[in-house]
């Protein structure tokens, strides 16, 4: 399991939620900061653990008293509001915050964000992100989830299923870390391998795989095999 951080999701739109949603479900410590009290009230409570703060995060002094800075991540999550987004940006960066990820709009607004000194990585536009996933799964006819992306990589995770990998090691099937790829973990009967060049591959393992694009495909085929159309 993921160590347990503090997160200050500001925003309670889809894209903070759908964030909140995955941390909660990996027991992380989360605060979702929003003007709007009963769009906090309606949506939180279907959370475990999520505490709500009512909270105008363009106000700086409003943010500090808060105790922003003493989160691990803050994830900007206005979407719709650029003067918003952008404001609420400028305070954290004054409050001294270091790890900031921010939604952006557009490719404008994600320009600004860059010019305030926002790390290029930390800037998510979900159309873009979302679209170069459909577009590589599509692509290269990936079965599963493709996770991320950041043009020339992605995660993916691939079944164990071709016979001729199973019970031989990582190595013995060529598939020891490289340029290209990286196997990141294994899940196995329901708990999670963290492997190295020795570790057997076992029929039904789900690989998570770090990969260029171009080679997952015959990573696919490799691992999983040629599955035959009905």
């Amino acid at each position: 399991m993921a160590k347990k951080k503090s997160f200050a999701i500001i925003g309670a739109n889809h894209f903070g939620l759908s964030v909140a949603q995955t941390l909660d479900e990996k027991k992380q410590h989360i605060k979702i900061f929003d003007i709007n009290e009963e769009k906090l009230n309606l949506y939180v409570s279907e959370f475990e653990s999520v505490e709500a703060i009512v909270l105008d995060t363009t106000n700086k002094n409003a943010l500090e008293r808060n105790g922003i800075s003493q989160f691990d991540c803050v994830i900007v999550c206005f979407g719709s509001s650029m003067e918003a987004s952008i404001l609420t940006v400028l305070n954290l960066i004054d409050l001294g915050v270091e790890n900031i990820t921010v939604n952006a709009r557009d490719k404008h607004h994600k320009r600004i964000l860059l010019a305030l000194g926002i790390e290029e990585d930390k800037v998510i536009i979900p159309d873009v992100m979302t679209g170069k996933l459909v577009a590589t799964k599509s692509l290269f006819d990936i079965e599963g989830d493709v996770q991320s992306t950041d043009g020339e990589y992605s995660f993916t995770s691939i079944q164990v299923l071709d016979e001729n990998v199973i019970d031989k090691t990582i190595s013995e099937n060529g598939l020891s870390t490289n340029k290209d790829f990286n196997i990141v973990q294994i899940k196995r009967n329901g708990k999670v391998v963290i492997p190295d060049e020795y570790t057997t591959l076992k029929e039904e393992d789900i690989l998570i795989v770090f990969a260029k694009n171009t080679m997952i495909n015959d990573l696919v085929i490799k691992i999983r095999g040629e599955i035959e159309e009905e």
